[in-house]
């Protein structure tokens, strides 16, 4: 056993003296231009030579320094003199009426790029540092401008006139009179050379409800500009007020009218009476007053007064006049001459009549204020005759109803 263990020690120590070198140095983010396995050995004098990773390049501190590695006849290989670094792509590039962000430009990062306010950029934002520098393109940043938009329809500009507007600037808008706006009315050109928000609209103005009226309603089309609202009242009712309303710029003008109940003002009926209505002292279409004089008067004119669906009464109100009682005198007693009066014929009745009286042979006339219609010559007739009255007597006249008197001689 001794003797082999000897001869063992001396086998590995031969070989070691031959020079055979193992798996050579390695290099970080680096790697060996030859190909070899894990278990190749490799004879004295044999040279790797190395090569940095994409990305990456040897330090400039030693880049004097030795890429490569020699097997040596003790089975060890020489250093290796360098390092792999990032690769630093350097400066992205200037961009005008812009800048860039970038926390550093090795291989891998990326820098970003932005335009000043009021301009807009062209082409791609951003670039990447590659092993063999900066891809793309440096963008370019140019002025915003928008274009003026189309008018809104009822609507005009009220600030802001111009074919193109820069960065910030802004156009208002107002509606023509009668026309409510839906939107913003202030709209500003944005990065993207267009206006934001979008141009307001400008609808007809609606007024809404025109109000609601008691006792009644309304009829409406549309409560848009220039619409009419018109009133009415259920039957029964009488309107107060105008019965439209119109739909102004700014709203409903004039007032909402009112209804108010029917009813009919019954006239002053001075010395006499007239019956009450069973709702109180309102005098309401269909109802019927009863006029009556008192004692000592005559009513003149109609009776009953009906009340109309227009509040009027169907009939002119009546009056109550004093009567007037018959005038005697004695015998003997001188009577006054009657008033002259048109006479068809001897005999005739006149167009105003007046009741005459025989009492005892004399003639006593009913009525003062009345003319005398008939005057028989022939004074001691015996007979008066009947007179004729005027159906609807005149207000210096006086109702009779006296058919026919007898005279008594004395």
């Amino acid at each position: 056993m001794l003797e082999r263990l000897i001869l063992a020690l001396m086998a590995i120590g031969v070989t070691r003296v031959t020079g055979d070198c193992s798996k050579p140095p390695l290099l970080e983010n680096g790697f060996p231009t030859n190909k070899f396995t894990p278990e190749t050995l490799f004879d004295v004098g044999t040279e790797i030579t190395y090569k940095c990773n994409l990305g990456y390049v040897f330090k400039k501190e030693m880049l004097n320094g030795s890429r490569s590695v020699t097997c040596k006849e003790d089975s060890t290989w020489t250093a290796l003199e360098v390092i792999c670094e990032s690769k630093i792509c350097g400066n992205p590039g200037k961009i005008a009426n812009g800048y860039y962000e970038a926390p550093n430009a090795t291989f891998g990062s990326k820098v970003i790029f932005h335009c000043d306010t009021g301009y807009k950029m062209v082409g791609r934002s951003f670039r990447v540092c590659k092993a063999d520098g900066w891809d793309g393109q440096i963008p370019a940043c140019e002025v915003v401008e928008c274009q003026r938009p189309e008018l809104p329809a009822n609507g005009k500009i009220k600030e802001g006139f111009g074919p193109k507007y820069r960065y910030r600037e802004t156009i208002s808008y107002i509606c023509n009179e009668g026309f409510e706006m839906v939107g913003d009315h202030v709209i500003e050109c944005k990065e993207n050379n267009t206006f934001i928000p979008a141009p307001p609209i400008c609808k007809p103005r609606n007024c809404g409800n025109p109000g609601n009226i008691l006792n009644g309603y309304y009829e409406l089309r549309n409560a848009s500009f220039e619409t009419k609202a018109t009133f009415y009242c259920n039957e029964g009712y009488r309107m107060v007020g105008r019965n439209l309303r119109l739909c102004k710029a700014d709203g409903w003008d004039g007032q909402v009218p009112t209804c108010e109940v029917i009813s009919c003002d019954l006239p002053l009926l001075n010395n006499g009476t007239v019956s009450s209505p069973s709702s109180g002292d309102q005098w309401e279409p269909g109802m019927v007053a009863n006029y009556s004089c008192d004692n000592g008067y005559s009513l003149i004119g109609a009776e009953r007064l009906t009340c109309m669906a227009s509040g009027k009464w169907d009939k002119n109100p009546p009056t109550c006049r004093e009567s007037k009682m018959p005038l005697t005198r004695k015998i003997g007693e001188t009577k006054e001459k009657p008033p002259a009066t048109i006479v068809e014929d001897e005999g005739g009745l006149g167009t105003t009549g007046i009741v005459v009286s025989c009492i005892i042979g004399i003639c006593v006339g009913i009525g003062g204020a009345a003319g005398l219609s008939f005057y028989n010559k022939k004074r001691q007739r015996t007979m008066c005759k009947k007179v004729h009255i005027n159906p609807q007597p005149s207000e210096n006249q006086v109702e009779a109803n006296v058919n026919e008197y007898h005279d008594h001689p004395a």
